[in-house]
């Protein structure tokens, strides 16, 4: 059990007050605010996924039927008493408590498969029964007025009513004329005075007139007098008030009754309601301050990830709130150290409220990844408990405090402790504190305690199931950045916070004077310990973000990779098509050659080379066919020459240009003995190798020629891979060089070519082409 003095140490009232201004009812507002923590765990679990499906409802069904209602237990309970009448308004609060739970229960069901926690928990207990909702709005308007149709009774007795106030008025009207004629009424109206009507008569005349004096104006000028013509008829219809009176009270006591026949049901669905206005409340403050609900002893260990103080995050906001990360056995002792004011009392309450806040299944403003064990119980020492009237002094306010949480701290217990062995002699303060620590770690609590005494952090860093932490200090700009650290101690930082303050030189060496060497060698120790920490956590912040780059460019380059291989399958898809196109026309055209051959009787060599060139033709095609050629990438557009060494994209035959038909676009190229006729947008450029491997003969050689990549105009981080593929099939043809045209313009494109190059390892070697050829604007690469 977490004992409510200690809840209110850590200022978990005050979160709960932040989280109940999220609620829509009353008795939500004040389940909110009784809300304790739990202390077993699969509880605590369970809680914490009824706020997450709850939250994922506000997300994705936000416009639920939660509304406001009042309390109703009493009203619920008293309607089961036989014969007592509920006021009609009261009524209407129940009856409106019905219709919210049957919209809820229709909200919850069609929102299952999101929140199927969240209707267990409360589906069966949601009252549902229309046919009290509608008998309760057949006799009741929405101001709680009992209709005149509530009752064949009722409507009979209020039209006499009506009839009989008809009937009185107009002899009253009659006799009020009179009067006004005579100057004797003071005033040209009619009143009601005890249910009856009545006449405002001057005080003077009031013996003028027959009738019974009701009462007088507070001035006594003006008297009111009921007619004696009209006293049998207001007897009469006080009478039809009398008997509405009753039929009405007969009506409530009726309706009464039914609720107590449902009051059973009608109790359960008010809590219900109350359950979910709390569950939602807490929902919706997670949503706001984008919490989330950690692992529950998931490892055993107790870990913190980017947690936050709740109400330091409610005043300052999520930038101005330092994030605290912390990591913890089940069983160990943590001493935190630093200067003032540097936030070791506010690491301690962060710790102590984010796990009463996770034991009361409050989502808590931290990573989601962070991890929490269960604590049976939270044992505080924090803040100054002296007390005048019971004669204790500050230190002995804390052995007392310290002294209980000794007697009762075991397994499973969080203890914190704030300036453990302060307010005493330094050297005994640290003798009691050692001795309270290792007690507590042998009774297997989790210990988290400040200190500013030496010893204790000797202590920690001996021991074993202790560990220093510190909170980090700007050794720089002599001010705390309140950021925990584990495994190293701190210094307090006396004499730099002085001299910032404005303390002579002077007078700080004479103060560390009375200093013990080993404390000033011990504090210099932790100095350098800072700076060095300090300057290994820049290198790590430097290196995270190189890692960072490193990890963006790998996600572009596979991005980049990605669409290349889509465009690939769009080419296999296009060449596969125009290559059943091809093959049909070659073969055609390949006939008709055959049949010119025979006619012209050539010699077999000949008719075998022409069937061996058919038949390479027709092998190239079925390999597109099969999508088993290599990867292509997009190049730069290529304008045909003739003489040019080309390959038909998508097969393995290459060729020599012999004819270009501009019109249309197309090219004769000739391959061995046979004659093609081709799209510019089929051909590539390639070496004469190619043509001899491809196996043809009889072409005319072109000389060498230079292969260049244009990538002129090109954003850098769209063209390195494109010119690293260029390099890469360049090698793999077996070029010995190849030109790269990036221009000279802003040097920009040229000083990534030298960069990839320099690296490359089928490049020999590179340089600028000569000045008549283009100079620095052209690369030449020779490749291995």
């Amino acid at each position: 059990m977490i004992e409510q003095s200690v809840l209110d140490k850590l200022e978990f009232p005050k979160l709960l007050q932040i989280i109940a201004k999220y609620t829509v009812s009353a008795p939500g507002k004040r389940s909110v605010m009784e809300l304790l923590p739990r202390t077993v765990a699969n509880e605590i679990r369970a809680e914490g996924i009824l706020v997450s499906e709850a939250k994922e409802l506000l997300i994705t069904a936000p416009d639920h039927p939660l509304d406001y209602f009042p309390e109703l237990a009493e009203d619920i309970a008293l309607s089961r008493i036989e014969g007592s009448i509920l006021p009609s308004q009261k009524i209407l609060n129940i009856n409106k408590l019905a219709s919210i739970s049957r919209l809820v229960i229709h909200y919850l069901n069609t929102n299952r498969d999101t929140a199927p926690a969240l209707v267990a928990e409360v589906n069966d207990s949601l009252y549902n029964n229309r046919v009290l909702e509608n008998h309760i709005n057949s006799i009741l308007t929405e101001s709680g007025e009992l209709k005149d149709n509530a009752s064949r009774e009722l409507q009979h007795l209020r039209r006499a009513i009506s009839e009989k106030r008809a009937e009185i008025e107009k002899v009253t009207l009659r006799i009020m004329k009179d009067l006004m004629a005579n100057d004797i009424m003071r005033e040209e109206y009619i009143t009601l005075r005890d249910g009856r009507i009545v006449l405002p008569v001057k005080v003077e005349y009031k013996r003028q007139i027959k009738g019974f004096i009701h009462s007088e104006s507070a001035t006594g000028q003006t008297v009111y007098i009921e007619p004696e013509q009209t006293l049998n008829m207001n007897n009469e219809l006080i009478s039809y008030y009398f008997a509405e009176k009753r039929e009405i009270e007969r009506i409530l006591r009726e309706v009464t009754r039914k609720i107590g026949e449902e009051s059973e049901k009608l109790l359960r669905s008010f809590y219900a309601l109350v359950r979910i206005d709390s569950i939602f409340a807490r929902a919706k403050y997670s949503l706001e301050y984008e919490c989330s609900f950690p692992e529950i002893e998931g490892q055993k260990l107790f870990n913190i990830r980017n947690g936050r103080h709740p109400l330091l995050l409610n005043k300052l906001g999520k930038n101005s709130t330092v994030a605290l990360n912390l990591e913890a056995d089940e069983n160990q002792v943590i001493l935190i150290t630093g200067p003032n004011a540097g936030g070791k009392t506010v690491v301690l309450k962060t710790v102590g409220l984010l796990v009463a806040m996770v034991q009361t299944g409050i989502h808590i403003p931290a990573d989601p990844d962070s991890g929490f064990l269960t604590f049976g119980s939270i044992k505080v020492d924090i803040g100054d408990q002296q007390s005048i009237e019971d004669d204790l002094s500050t230190f002995s306010s804390h052995l007392m405090n310290i002294k209980g949480i000794l007697n009762n701290a075991g397994q499973r217990t969080l203890v914190l402790i704030d300036e453990i062995g302060t307010g005493t002699d330094p050297e005994a303060g640290a003798a009691i504190a050692s001795a309270a620590l290792v007690e507590l770690k042998q009774k297997g609590a989790l210990t988290l305690a400040t200190t500013h005494h030496t010893s204790l952090k000797i202590l920690a860093g001996k021991m074993e199931g202790f560990e220093n932490a510190s909170m980090q200090f700007d050794t720089k700009e002599l001010k705390p950045t309140f950021i925990l650290r584990q495994g190293i101690p701190g210094s307090s930082y006396a004499f730099e916070i002085a001299q910032r303050i404005g303390y002579s030189e002077g007078f700080l060496r004479s103060a560390e004077g009375f200093m013990q060497k080993k404390n000033i060698d011990i504090e210099n120790m932790l100095l350098e310990i800072e700076e060095q920490g300090s300057r290994l956590r820049d290198e790590i912040n430097r290196t995270n973000i190189e890692n960072s780059r490193l990890s963006a460019s790998a996600v572009m380059y596979e991005e980049k990779l990605k669409r290349l291989e889509k465009e690939k399958k769009d080419i296999l898809r296009k060449a596969s098509e125009r290559a059943e196109e091809l093959f049909l026309s070659v073969k055609k055209q390949t006939e008709e050659l055959i049949k010119e051959i025979r006619n012209s009787s050539a010699s077999k060599e000949s008719i075998k080379e022409y069937r061996e060139g058919m038949a390479r033709i027709e092998k190239d095609l079925k390999t597109v066919k099969k999508q088993s050629v290599k990867e292509e990438s997009p190049v730069s557009e290529y304008s045909p020459r003739v003489g040019d060494t080309v390959k038909i994209k998508m097969s393995q035959s290459a060729g020599v240009i012999s004819e270009l038909i501009e019109s249309k676009k197309n090219a004769i190229v000739q391959i061995g003995a046979l004659k093609f006729t081709v799209p510019y947008n089929e051909l590539e450029p390639t070496s004469s190798a190619a043509v001899k491997k491809s196996g043809a003969v009889h072409y005319q050689e072109t000389g060498n020629m230079n292969y260049r990549l244009d990538i002129r105009g090109q954003k850098p981080e769209d063209i390195e891979l494109e010119i690293l593929k260029f390099i890469d099939n360049g090698y793999s043809s077996s070029l010995d060089r190849v030109e790269i045209l990036h221009g000279k313009g802003t040097g920009v494109l040229k000083k990534l070519v030298k960069e990839l190059l320099t690296s490359h390892k089928a490049v020999k070697k590179f340089y600028f082409a000569p000045v008549d050829f283009g100079g620095d604007g052209i690369t030449i690469v020779e490749l291995n």
